[in-house]
């Protein structure tokens, strides 16, 4: 691929993570409340987050025979915090903004803990 238009792309995917922090920032800062889709569906949001995604991930890790420490890791990995680019499409198509804007703000804030329990739990 030429230079000029390798570095064009790299400028373009650079700026693209900033554009989408601002817009979920401007949603945020748009909602009347802090939790703008409510209480009840935040904690159900972070529950199938942190606990049903790290389930579902050791139970199909297992099935494809993963053992040991990939297993763990795998797990693990499950639990991290889910990226900024679910919210974008959200909101683009106009589907449960609000709830993708919480779970994105509330699962970057929460997720250092629950990683660092599944990390200690799992003895990695």
């Amino acid at each position: 691929m030429p230079k000029i238009l390798e570095e064009s792309i790299k400028i373009l995917s650079d700026a693209g993570l900033g554009m989408a922090m601002f817009s979920l920032g401007l949603f945020m800062a748009l909602q009347p409340k802090i939790i703008a889709c409510g209480n009840t569906v935040a904690s159900f949001a972070m529950a199938v987050r942190f606990l049903t995604g790290p389930a579902v991930m050791a139970a199909a890790s297992i099935a494809v025979g993963l053992r040991g420490t990939l297993l763990h890791v795998a797990i693990v990995q499950a639990a991290l915090p889910q990226g900024i680019v679910p919210f974008v499409f959200a909101k683009e198509y106009n589907v449960h903004p609000a709830i993708l804007s919480t779970a994105v703000i509330f699962g970057m804030l929460i997720a250092l803990p629950i990683t660092l329990v599944y990390y200690i739990l799992l003895g990695l």
